[in-house]
């Protein structure tokens, strides 16, 4: 009986040996790609490349159907808050009496999505007037550019879906590298508002945090 040996075409065979490296260049393009976007994010470029910054184009209340209440004569239960929708929004003064941080949506949740639109409220952390530790941060290249120059006695007011909250800045610190203090809930603070450090860092990956912790001055007390 006449073997027969089967042989492949010269073509075949440099298309076997070239899969492997197109899957390896893709897996590493897929991932240049994701550390790209993570850095760029965290330099002082990154509101330019994407034209959103600080002073682009501003998010307003109805655009995300947020409606800041009054002060209630009484409230005992905070309305629900679904996760990624806007319930407050943010100002901050000192000094001369001006507004330098202003009108700055916050969203339950911090997210990278979220973020892209305002401020997030940590998830697991107290909502303003709950008596706990409200978490909210924001990018230092857009919402939170002036947050490193707010001095200690700044006044943070905090306008909600169910009632306005007024805080003062009571201490300003630099937190290093991964050291995650600032995000415990169960910290003394009534308030605590962070962001990436320093906001001028020459294009390079900004690795520590501006952190501002403030005590609650004025609001109605509520439980969710």
């Amino acid at each position: 009986m006449e073997s027969r040996e089967r042989t492949e075409s010269p073509a075949g065979r440099g298309f076997a040996m070239v899969v492997p490296f197109l899957l390896f260049f893709a897996g590493i393009f897929c991932l240049s790609m994701y550390l790209f976007q993570s850095v760029i994010e965290e330099t002082a470029y990154f509101g330019l490349i994407v034209g959103q910054t600080s002073q682009g184009t501003e998010i307003t209340d109805e655009d995300t159907g947020f409606a800041p209440a009054g002060r209630p004569a009484s409230l005992s239960k905070i309305p629900e808050i679904r996760y990624g929708k806007q319930f407050a929004r943010i100002n901050v003064t000192w000094a001369d009496g001006g507004w330098r941080i202003r009108n700055i949506p916050v969203y339950l949740g911090a997210d990278k999505k979220l973020l892209k639109k305002g401020a997030g409220m940590s998830f697991g952390s107290a909502f303003p007037g709950e008596g706990g530790c409200t978490i909210v941060s924001a990018h230092v290249t857009r919402d939170f550019a002036e947050l490193e120059d707010t001095p200690v006695g700044a006044i943070v007011q905090v306008e909600t879906s169910y009632g306005p909250y007024a805080y003062r800045v009571t201490e300003k610190k630099t937190a290093k590298g991964t050291d995650r203090w600032y995000m415990d809930a169960k910290q003394d603070a009534d308030l605590v508002l962070y962001t990436c450090y320093p906001r001028d860092n020459e294009g390079r990956r900004r690795t520590d945090r501006c952190v501002l912790l403030c005590t609650l001055i004025d609001g109605t007390e509520v439980s969710r």
